[in-house]
C-alpha cells in the first residue's frame, strides 16, 4: 500500500511526502505483499498460511449509484468519519466505495475489521492486510491479531497504526495522527475567534498564521536521519501547535501574567548575534549550509526558526491591544 520515499532535508517536504504516501493506496506486486520485508520468511509461518487461507476472498461490487472517482482520498475520508460524533451506515458505505475505487487496502481492512457500514468480516480484513506494503513484523502482528478474533472485541476500533515496528510506518502514522489533531485544534480556535470583538479578529488571524509558520519551521531543527526522522519532525511541529492552543486559552483565562516589556524588547537584538557562537561549538565551517555534526540540521535552519519565533512572539502584541480585556500571553519559552 505504501510507496517508500526518500526523506528530503526539509521536514515540511518530508512530512508532505509521507502524508501523500499514507493517503495513496496501491496494490502490492504479489500476494501476500512481501516486497518491503527485507528479511527472509517461510511459507509455513502462521501469518502466511492465514493470508493464503483467505486468498480467494472476493470484494463485493459497489452499486453504480455509490461509485467514487479513483482520485478520492479514502484515508482522509475514513478518519474524518471516524472522528464524527455519529456516522451513518450510508456514510461508511461511501468510504468503502472510495477505498475500493482508489485501491486503499488499509481503509478496507479497517472497515471490515470494525464492521463499519457492513457486517464485521475478519477474513476480508485479513485479505486486505495481506496486500499492504509493510515490514514483516508488522504483517505478522497485524494478521495474527485479526486472525485471533480480538479486533474490535473491546469496543475500540482496530487501526492500521496499532502494530507499528518500523520508523517508516511510525512516520506515516505520525502524519495521520497530526491531521486528526489539527482538525480538533482548528475547531477550538475557530470557536474562540468567534467570541472575540470584531476589532481583534484580524490580529488573531495573523497571530494564528505566525504560530503555524513557527510550528512548521520548528520541524527543521529535527534531525531527519533514518526512516523515523519525518515522524519526529511531525511530532515537533505538533507540540508547537498544541502549545499555541494552550497559550491562547491560558491567556483568555487570565492564567498567564504580563511579560516584562523590557525583556521581550531586548530579545530581538540578542538572538541572532548569539547564534554563531552557539553554533560554532557544534558545527564546522561552511556558512549557513553547514550541518550540525551527525545530523541534517543546518545553521540556516536554526536562524530561520529563530526568526519565525520572533515573528510569532511579536504577533501577540497587536492581538493583545485589540482583544482586551483578554490578558497578555506572556510566558514565552524563549523570552
Amino acid at each position: 500500500m505504501y510507496r517508500r520515499t526518500t526523506v528530503l532535508h526539509r521536514p515540511v517536504f518530508a512530512a508532505l511526502l509521507f502524508w501523500a504516501a499514507a493517503a495513496t493506496a496501491e496494490p502490492g506486486p504479489a500476494y501476500p505483499n512481501t516486497g518491503s520485508f527485507g528479511v527472509p520468511f517461510e511459507t509455513s509461518e502462521d501469518w502466511y498460511r492465514e493470508c493464503m487461507r483467505v486468498a480467494q476472498v472476493q470484494t463485493p461490487p459497489v452499486p453504480p449509484a455509490q461509485a467514487q472517482p479513483a482520485s478520492c482520498k479514502a484515508t482522509d475520508l475514513y478518519y474524518s468519519k471516524l472522528d464524527q460524533a455519529q456516522t451513518s451506515d450510508a456514510e461508511w458505505r461511501q468510504v468503502r466505495a472510495c477505498a475500493q475505487a482508489s485501491g486503499d487496502d488499509a481503509v478496507l481492512m479497517m472497515l471490515y475489521a470494525n464492521g463499519l457500514g457492513q457486517p464485521r468480516d475478519l477474513d476480508r480484513a485479513i485479505f486486505h492486510a495481506c496486500r499492504l506494503d509493510t515490514a514483516k513484523a508488522e504483517m505478522e502482528a497485524r494478521v495474527g491479531y485479526l486472525a485471533s478474533g480480538a479486533a474490535n472485541a473491546d469496543g475500540q476500533p482496530f487501526d492500521l497504526c496499532d502494530h507499528i515496528t518500523s520508523g517508516y510506518m511510525g512516520s506515516v502514522c505520525a502524519g495521520l495522527g497530526e491531521t486528526r489533531s489539527e482538525r480538533s485544534r482548528a475547531l477550538r480556535l475557530d470557536r474562540f475567534a468567534a467570541t472575540l470583538p470584531a476589532r481583534a479578529r484580524l490580529p488573531f488571524s495573523q497571530l494564528r498564521k505566525a504560530a503555524e509558520a513557527f510550528a512548521r519551521q520548528s520541524a527543521s531543527e529535527v534531525d531527519l536521519s533514518g526512516t523515523g526522522g519525518a515522524g519526529f519532525a511531525i511530532g515537533r511541529a505538533s507540540r508547537r501547535r498544541d502549545e499555541f492552543v494552550q497559550a491562547v486559552f491560558d491567556a483568555a483565562a487570565g492564567e498567564i501574567p504580563p511579560c516584562d516589556a523590557g525583556a521581550t524588547g531586548a530579545a530581538r537584538p540578542s538572538v541572532e548575534p548569539a547564534l554563531p557562537q552557539a553554533d560554532g561549538r557544534r558545527i564546522g565551517c561552511g556558512g549557513d549550509h553547514a550541518r550540525f555534526k551527525g545530523s541534517t540540521v543546518t545553521r540556516a535552519d536554526v536562524r530561520i526558526t529563530e526568526r519565525a519565533w520572533l515573528a510569532y512572539r511579536d504577533a501577540w502584541a497587536p492581538f493583545r491591544r485589540r482583544a482586551r480585556p483578554v490578558p497578555t500571553w506572556s510566558r514565552s519559552r524563549r523570552c
